[in-house]
């Protein structure tokens, strides 16, 4: 469960951290504002575009593997987010990120039932929608906190570890599904 929970807190405040810093990220890539908005639009894009096809895909071929290559191309793209140089790469990285997410958080929940008993089904949801919403109140202020002493890029350095660690975690503690 730990795995689940370090992953869909990475899944929002990732989300969440990026909103703070557009203004930054316009002028240090010399975009309009119009045009950085897409930075976050990609993501949520990818996500929403996603979603569905990721959790049938999870039906098909296992929850554990979609969940580990869903945190495994976040990360890859957390990776090409630090290293953006132009307005187009990062948000051709950010989309990337939101393929990983839409993985991510398709099989969540179907995780969640598979390690909690039935009978405390309600348990696992309920610490699962209490770090969604940490995460979410956290986000601005670990993304204000970054950005007072480092510039944007270092928003995604933080990411790229967490990602590494959820992998690795989640590699030695998901459990396998087989598809039906």
């Amino acid at each position: 469960m730990a795995v689940i929970l370090l992953g869909i807190t990475l899944a929002v405040l990732d989300g969440t951290i990026v909103n703070l810093a557009l203004p930054g990220i316009a002028v240090d890539l010399k975009a309009q504002p119009a045009q950085s908005v897409w930075v976050v639009n990609a993501y949520q894009v990818a996500i929403l575009a996603l979603l569905l096809p990721c959790a049938a895909l999870g039906d098909l071929i296992g929850y554990r593997k979609v969940y580990l290559a869903g945190v495994a191309i976040f990360t890859l793209g957390s990776l090409a987010c630090v290293f953006s140089r132009d307005l187009h790469g990062l948000t051709a990285a950010r989309a990337l990120q939101g393929v990983g997410l839409a993985g991510i958080m398709a099989v969540n929940a179907a995780l969640v039932r598979l390690i909690y008993p039935r009978a405390m089904l309600g348990r696992g949801v309920a610490f699962n929608s209490m770090v969604v919403a940490t995460a979410a109140v956290a986000g601005p202020s670990v993304a204000a906190a970054i950005l007072s002493v480092a510039r944007w890029p270092w928003l995604f350095v933080l990411t790229f570890p967490l990602g590494v660690a959820v992998l690795a975690l989640g590699w030695r503690a998901l459990p396998a599904t087989h598809p039906p």
